[in-house]
């Protein structure tokens, strides 16, 4: 279902990338809320926070409206259903560690799973808007925990909830100006195993310990030697850090659609990797592997998410691995790290020439796809 009708108008809304069959919407109730206040409301400017992919854009299309998302893949999401809808493109897209246009006259807030995050989001715009302009947030009931709430009154002003409807609620508030130390949203910790400090900037996934996943594949990870390789779907960089040590020749590039997850792993491979080879590591933010070119890779590492916020889904992994088919060269090797009940060897079966068992414990299997 794409027809998205609330208060506020009637929008063909889609899921990016755009799948035929696709079970999940691309709105919630949360969303269908905010629309009853836009709707009640005369906003000109307002600032979109975790807006997923266009249902709080919508009504604002045409005007000054920015646009808050760690994700590229909303990024993308946005255009899109601009497009879709015929609607005017007057949007500035921001990443997390821009700074904020201070002229916004409200936010809309859509709050999201990692409390970390929501924090640093919140203490963004309390540091970077004047005070006085108002926050009007919403989420599932379940998430308004008792720690979100103390992070709204931490930061704002006039904090009020509101009664769960639609097993969803309203925060209403308004913007307490406060310095912020972005600093203090670096988290570090040691791998001393492995000889390792690992940085994490807010909301990146295994941001106060090393994933149990990653760690197994680091047990049993491809012998050194390929030339081009690429860490999908990269996190803090470990997989491709703990590779480019094993392998200081190869030319490594580290892919995510996190952008936090991107400036966290460049954090990682300056601290972690000599100086001299620095120029053989690249980051970017992308869609999968949209942006790499066909047959121009030796080796991809792979650590798959099966969540896109509150959504648990493999479409993220069937897509990576689609993508991997088509970047790597003759006889190139897609390694990928999972959990045991996934059913991520059929998948690679149906793409791959051969898919082979490297190793397995009780909770993970490690697989290599060939051809």
């Amino acid at each position: 279902m794409t027809l998205f009708t609330t208060a506020a108008g009637t929008w063909q809304l889609q899921r990016f990338p755009a799948r035929s069959h696709d079970t999940l919407q691309a709105w919630e109730a949360a969303d269908e809320l905010l629309h009853e206040i836009i709707v009640t409301r005369n906003d000109e400017r307002p600032l979109l926070v975790n807006d997923q992919w266009g249902a709080l854009l919508m009504p604002f299309a045409g005007l000054d409206t920015a646009s808050l998302s760690d994700s590229y893949v909303s990024h993308l999401g946005w255009r899109h259903n601009l497009t879709l809808n015929q609607l005017p493109k007057t949007l500035s897209a921001l990443s997390p560690l821009d700074q904020l246009p201070d002229d916004r006259d409200v936010v809309y807030l859509k709050i999201p799973k990692s409390l970390s995050l929501l924090e640093f989001q919140l203490a963004k715009i309390a540091a970077e808007l004047p005070a006085g302009v108002p926050i009007i947030a919403a989420a599932k009931s379940k998430l308004l925990t008792p720690a979100v709430r103390e992070l709204f009154a931490k930061y704002c002003d006039a904090v009020e909830v509101s009664l769960i409807r639609r097993k969803c609620r309203t925060v209403n508030a308004v913007v307490r100006n406060t310095p912020l130390d972005a600093e203090h949203f670096v988290s570090a910790w040691q791998v001393p195993e492995l000889n390792l400090t690992l940085h994490h900037h807010a909301g990146v996934f295994a941001r106060n310990q090393l994933d149990i996943g990653a760690r197994f594949m680091l047990d049993n990870m491809p012998p050194a030697g390929a030339q081009q390789v690429i860490d999908l779907g990269c996190g803090n960089g470990v997989l491709g850090i703990h590779f480019a040590r094993m392998s200081p020749d190869s030319d490594i590039t580290f892919v995510d659609e996190s952008f936090l997850a991107i400036a966290s792993t460049h954090r990682n491979i300056i601290e972690n990797l000599p100086a001299e080879h620095i120029t053989q590591y690249h980051t970017r933010v992308d869609d999968c592997l949209a942006q790499t070119a066909t047959d121009s890779i030796d080796l991809i590492l792979c650590n798959p998410p099966f969540h896109q916020e509150h959504a648990v889904t493999e479409h993220i992994a069937r897509q990576m691995f689609r993508d991997s088919r088509r970047v790597l060269r003759k006889n190139g090797e897609l390694w990928v790290v999972a959990n045991r009940h996934l059913p991520y060897y059929q998948s690679l079966k149906r793409l791959f020439k051969s898919v082979h068992q490297v190793a397995q414990n009780s909770k993970f299997i490690i697989l290599q796809a060939r051809g």
